[in-house]
């Protein structure tokens, strides 16, 4: 599956990776209270993504982050799932401030729109799971 973020603002990516390590660290340390929102596979998944995006923007001298890669269209659907999972667990909203989450939310939507993008092109199988996901942000997505 082709996953393309961007055009967002660079200075936002680089803000939005301090906070996801931090989130990637306390979701391996508190097993106990988030056991079951995502698995150590999805962790890892994200904690990849987060290194590639990571680094991509801080070698961009532009002032707009573009970033285009594959991910397994399985992978990517499994993903996703856990990053919706945890966006609606009252546990997990209850870990950040609304300064942190109102900062965060707008690059945290763009991964939002390009993974639900990707998937939709990849046919009909993914569909039902798209539509849910968009079904849970509503109006939030663009499309």
């Amino acid at each position: 599956m082709l996953l393309e973020l961007g055009p967002v603002p660079t200075d936002a990516v680089c803000q939005w990776s301090k906070f996801a390590r931090r989130v990637l660290v306390e979701l391996r340390l508190s097993t106990d209270e988030l056991n079951g929102l995502v698995s150590d596979d999805q962790i890892s998944g994200w904690a990849e993504l987060v290194d590639r995006w990571d680094d991509h923007a801080a070698s961009s001298d532009d002032d707009d982050f573009r970033w285009s890669g594959t991910l397994d269209t399985e992978m990517a659907e499994y993903l996703l799932h856990g990053l919706d999972q945890l966006l609606h667990s009252d546990q997990f909203k209850g870990r950040f401030t609304t300064e942190e989450v109102d900062t965060h939310w707008s690059f945290t939507l763009a991964i939002l729109q390009a993974f639900v993008d990707g998937l939709s092109v990849e046919g009909r199988c993914h569909e039902h799971y798209v539509d849910q996901v968009r079904a849970h942000f509503k109006e939030s997505l663009d499309h």
